[in-house]
């Protein structure tokens, strides 16, 4: 095993960043770097490890096998680096680094902004980023490492994930203010299939439940429309072409300014259970820690509002519950 191989960590960074960019020269833009320079960079990386990373076409770069296997560590090295020196310096009182939370477009509108903006306040230091997905997909992005924690529900049993459940969240029937059902202070699950629902694409979690409640009845879904796009689904619902099923929470602005009416489902009762979820095969950070301590801090307090209907899966540290301002 070669002991001594002459790779330095500005060699891998350029190697990372030609490979996300699949171009040397947008590379070298991304990175200040002539071209010249960035390439001969990527030579010496392939005369150390004696194979090819990189094959080369008209239209820029891919990664070779070798490329591949090494595009995984090398990303997993520089990940660990970051994490390491924002630690550091969080001993002496300072938290830096840099922190991607990826959040449900259903909790985004109500959830993200208090979040952003109360984290930014109280670590500037820490380059926070945020992005907006679909469950599987947030699942694949933490597990993937491309994201340090998410909110999502209903989270799988990978055992490259580690969860936490927020929140158990029962689903509402969303439809017009105007609806002949709006009268109503519950809808059985019977009389939800009997109306013409707008509902996501059939990989979706809320989609399945509903098909499975179907099922067990020996009836299907009547379905209006299939969108999976969430501010087109609460606008066909409030434009009453369908009715659809949400929590409460992602309509709470709407049925404020009485757009919508949101009806609780019952016999059986629909729940969901939202969950923060984080890498299990990797620490989180410092930066990261104080990301969740705050994102539990913020539901537990949206339930006590009122803002978020639902039970509570997880106890607040209350010698810690100093940071709402």
């Amino acid at each position: 095993m070669a002991t001594n191989l002459n790779v330095d960590l500005r060699q891998l960074n350029t190697f990372l960043t030609v490979a996300d960019t699949g171009s040397f020269s947008r590379a070298s833009e991304k990175l200040f770097v002539a071209q010249p320079a960035l390439s001969r960079q990527i030579r010496m990386l392939e005369s150390a490890l004696n194979v090819e990373v990189f094959v080369r076409h008209g239209r820029g770069v891919v990664l070779t096998a070798p490329g591949e296997l090494l595009y995984d560590r090398a990303r997993k090295i520089m990940q660990d680096l970051e994490r390491t020196l924002a630690d550091v310096t969080a001993i002496a009182g300072e938290v830096t680094g840099q922190v991607t939370l990826g959040i449900l477009p259903t909790v985004a509108h109500i959830f993200s902004g208090t979040i952003v903006e109360k984290y930014r306040k109280k670590f500037p230091q820490v380059n926070l980023a945020v992005k907006s997905a679909m469950s599987g997909t947030l699942q694949q992005m933490v597990a993937q490492h491309r994201l340090n924690l998410a909110i999502t529900y209903n989270p799988s049993s990978q055992r490259n994930l580690r969860c936490k459940p927020l929140l158990e969240e029962p689903l509402y029937l969303i439809g017009p203010s105007n609806s002949p059902l709006a009268k109503q202070t519950e809808i059985t699950m019977d009389d939800v299939l009997k109306q013409q629902l707008i509902l996501p694409e059939e990989k979706h979690g809320l989609r399945q439940a509903v098909e499975r409640e179907a099922a067990q009845r020996g009836t299907t879904i009547n379905l209006a429309l299939e969108v999976s796009a969430w501010p087109l689904l609460t606008d066909t619902a409030r434009r009453g072409l369908g009715y659809t099923i949400l929590p409460s929470a992602a309509v709470h602005e709407m049925m404020a300014r009485n757009e919508v009416m949101a009806i609780p489902i019952t016999s059986p009762e629909l729940t969901r259970t939202l969950s923060l979820v984080t890498p299990a095969d990797l620490p989180a950070s410092v930066a990261t820690e104080k990301l969740s301590e705050m994102i539990l801090r913020q539901v537990a307090q949206h339930v006590q509002d009122g803002l978020w209907k639902g039970r509570l899966l997880f106890e607040i540290d209350n010698s810690k519950a100093h940071d709402r301002k």
